[in-house]
């Protein structure tokens, strides 16, 4: 956990900053204010960007399957269990997602919204891009020693969870819960991992292959 202490450090960091976000202001508020300042440029890039909370990880798991098994298959395992995570919890708490909040709490009010997004209105806590982003990045500084990276991780994944709530996908909420469930979760399957070596992991294709 100390070879990830920057990424940790600046999640701690965060995460305060969201607690006292969500706690001094209304929900409907902050949606306004974290929306407000919005551009053509922003609308195209996180319409694109969120997509790194999607299948994105898969897809560099099986090109890590060359490199490292070990990592391909931490990446996917988290990805996998937080995913389970996040559909258990969305719907347990089917929460209404903004543009059906607003809708139903506050008509005269027009969100702004980026043209070609298909917004959702329902289970929107919490939010499952976030969980991957954050499950996915933190899954990355395992295998990389570089703190400069850890901080490109970081920055990265906050990224994804701040373009669910641009695209009015999301409330802040659900973005601090998402990442909470993609970090712990991921915490918790590098601890098993470890725990329960297996020796073939440590292999990968390019090694196979050589043999």
């Amino acid at each position: 956990m100390k070879k990830q202490g920057v990424f940790y450090g600046l999640y701690a960091i965060f995460v305060a900053v969201m607690v006292v976000l969500v706690s001094v202001n209304s929900k409907a508020d902050l949606q306004l204010w974290m929306t407000s300042c919005n551009s053509p440029f922003a609308d195209t890039f996180f319409h694109y960007y969120t997509y790194v909370g999607d299948w994105i990880p898969f897809a560099v798991a099986g090109i890590l399957l060359f490199w490292s098994f070990r990592a391909a298959g931490f990446i996917v395992v988290s990805q996998l269990v937080s995913g389970m995570f996040s559909r258990l919890i969305k719907t347990l708490w089917n929460e209404p997602r903004p543009l059906l909040y607003f809708k139903e709490h506050y008509p005269t009010i027009q969100l702004h919204q980026v043209t070609g997004e298909h917004i959702n209105m329902i289970r929107s806590f919490p939010s499952g891009h976030t969980i991957t982003a954050f499950a996915f990045f933190l899954a990355l500084t395992y295998f990389t020693k570089n703190r400069t990276w850890q901080v490109l991780y970081f920055f990265l994944a906050v990224l994804v969870g701040f373009s669910r709530i641009y695209l009015q996908q999301h409330f802040a909420i659900d973005v601090l819960v998402g990442s909470l469930v993609g970090v712990l979760v991921t915490m918790g399957c590098k601890y098993l991992i470890d725990k329960f070596p297996i020796k073939w992991i440590d292999n990968s294709v390019f090694s196979l292959l050589k043999k």
